[in-house]
Parts: structure tokens; C-alpha cells; sequence
């Protein structure tokens, strides 16, 4: 997969920005729509030549969230992401969270791929893409992925100390054998719950 093109912009006082590659002005929706499609911004202010990209795209984030519909961020994780902004534990969150939106557009991507095999006719199934073994082997993966984090962000914790993914369970045989399997999971939830 080829680079993404970087696009070179210019934020004047007047907080108008200039898009160097195209030679034109543009606005922050625009920008935010470059950025969906995949390119790479680079901003510079005039005056002083300091890089603002960071500051442009929080912008946009603010724009986005101050919207009524289509916030990713709640409260709570605002107000934990103000908390953890000055402590030591800021930077484990940054690579934590980097690490979770790579894995998500990386399924995303797998998805969107056999989404297109469905729709060319080379997987034999549709049903395939929504099978529930691919999605507990997902959530394995984004587990272990997890742990692996966990494990090399914290130096001392082991492996084992690490949140383990859970082992699948056998896939039923048929609606009986299903239903015995939810029984006993709900069985094993309510003794769990009444220990706590």
C-alpha cells in the first residue's frame, strides 16, 4: 500500500488556511474530508513557522464533537482524558489508544475486504463475513493484542498478569445443545454476581 499524499497547509493570523499542493484556501470541513481520504496534513503557521497540525486537527475533533449527532467522545472519557493529561500514565494511554484505533481500522479494512469478495462472488457464503467464530477470533486477536500492550507497557508485569483472552467455547451442534450452553453460561453469571 502506497504512502498517503501529505498535503502542506498554512494557517495565517487570520486562522484562514492555505493549501500549499492545491493553491487555494480551504476551510476545516475540508481539511477534515482530506483527512478522511486518507491524507497526511502537515500545518504551519506564518508568523512564527511552528507546526500547528495538532491544533488544527483538535479543532476539527472539537467541531465534530460539539455536534449533536456523531460524538465519539462521552463526558466520562473527557473528563479521564483531562485527569491523565499531566500524570505518567498519559503516554501508556496514548500508545493504548493508538493501538485500539489501529486494530479497529484494521478490521475495518479485513471487513470491507471480504465485503467486496462477497460482492464479486468469490466467497462462496455471504454469511461467512458475519459468522460468530471470525468475531470471537476478533475479539482473540484485539485480546492478545491487548495483553501484548499491557505486558510491554508496564515493565514487571508478566505475561500471565496480563488480562488472558477468554478460550472459545465449542460451537453447538444444534439448538438444544445452544441452549444448554446459554443456560450454563447464565448459571455461571449468576454464581459469579452472587459471590460479589
Amino acid at each position: 500500500m502506497s504512502e498517503p499524499e501529505t498535503i502542506e497547509l498554512r494557517r495565517y493570523p487570520s486562522r484562514k488556511l492555505y493549501n500549499k499542493n492545491a493553491s487555494s484556501y480551504v476551510r476545516l470541513p475540508e481539511v477534515a474530508e482530506m483527512v478522511r481520504k486518507g491524507a497526511n496534513i502537515r500545518v504551519e503557521d506564518t508568523e512564527t513557522g511552528e507546526d500547528v497540525t495538532r491544533q488544527v486537527l483538535l479543532q476539527i475533533i472539537m467541531d465534530q464533537e460539539g455536534q449533536q449527532t456523531g460524538a465519539m467522545l462521552s463526558a466520562d472519557l473527557m473528563m479521564d482524558m483531562i485527569r491523565l493529561h499531566q500524570s505518567k500514565a498519559s503516554e501508556m494511554m496514548t500508545g493504548l489508544f493508538e493501538q485500539s484505533v489501529a486494530f479497529v481500522r484494521t478490521q475495518q479494512e479485513q471487513l470491507a475486504s471480504q465485503m467486496t469478495g462477497v460482492m464479486s462472488g468469490a466467497l462462496p457464503q455471504p454469511w461467512n463475513v458475519f459468522d460468530p467464530a471470525a468475531m470471537q477470533e476478533m475479539q482473540r486477536e484485539y485480546q492478545k493484542r491487548l495483553a501484548s500492550f499491557w505486558s510491554g507497557a508496564m515493565p514487571g508485569m508478566t505475561p500471565a498478569a496480563a488480562p488472558a483472552p477468554k478460550k472459545a467455547e465449542p460451537a453447538p451442534a444444534n439448538d438444544a445443545d445452544e441452549l444448554k450452553a446459554l443456560r450454563a453460561r447464565l448459571e455461571e453469571l449468576e454464581k459469579r454476581s452472587a459471590k460479589k
